[in-house]
């Protein structure tokens, strides 16, 4: 009776992780309806020029999700408290700035569209902890202002409640022991500042979609 006692929790709770992941995409995903900018195509540049750089920004962000290791879930918990913005980067203004992300996506970036002369923003957009499906950004990469012909790719990764930070100054805390304001930390029992909220009741933390805008 004690095993199949300890199956139907199992159970249940996997049912509440995945009935929690299916409520935070779908919030996420008609917020993020809401706010998207399509780049206008501006007449003086090749169909299929464009198409090509959307398969490869496409292709970028596949590749970082599936990879074994600095994948785009470690990208996104790259946090310093400390400085407020990703280990590593410029400043929280502009990220990364010129500077190459680490992970697998910097390195593809870098390869793909750096090396050719193309540039690129990276940014993270997330649930906010507020009623309304409100969403907020976090830089990544600022290289500057898109032209018109800018392609935009984007990708999904969920976080959950036992994740930790991947920076090399983060503790092991996991994420949902971590405060959203900046202002007031440390406190007594959390640690630090990490900008992600957590939106949601069960093992899912928040969905975060990472976005690459090419140009």
């Amino acid at each position: 009776m004690a095993g199949d006692n300890r199956g139907d929790r199992g159970q249940a709770f996997t049912l509440e992780g995945l009935l929690s992941a299916v409520v935070v995409m779908t919030a996420l995903y008609l917020a993020l309806q809401a706010v998207i900018i399509t780049p206008t195509t501006g007449g003086a540049v090749d169909p299929g020029v464009r198409e090509e750089l959307q398969r490869q920004a496409d292709d970028a962000l596949v590749v970082s999700a599936e990879a074994e290791s600095g994948s785009l879930s470690e990208l996104v918990r790259n946090w310093s408290q400390s400085r407020r913005t990703f280990a590593g980067a410029v400043n929280p203004r502009i990220g990364y700035g010129q500077r190459t992300p680490p992970g697998t996506l910097g390195a593809v970036m870098n390869e793909t569209f750096t090396q050719r002369g193309r540039q690129y923003n990276v940014e993270m957009r997330y649930l906010a902890d507020a009623p309304g499906g409100a969403t907020n950004t976090t830089t990544i990469v600022d290289r500057g202002e898109p032209s018109d012909s800018a392609v935009i790719a984007t990708h999904r990764v969920t976080l959950y409640d036992n994740m930790t930070l991947t920076s090399p100054s983060a503790g092991p805390a996991e994420l949902w022991q971590y405060d959203t304001n900046p202002t007031e930390n440390p406190t007594d029992w959390q640690s630090g500042y990490y900008p992600v909220p957590n939106v949601v009741d069960g093992p899912v933390y928040n969905i975060v979609e990472v976005r690459v805008i090419v140009w």
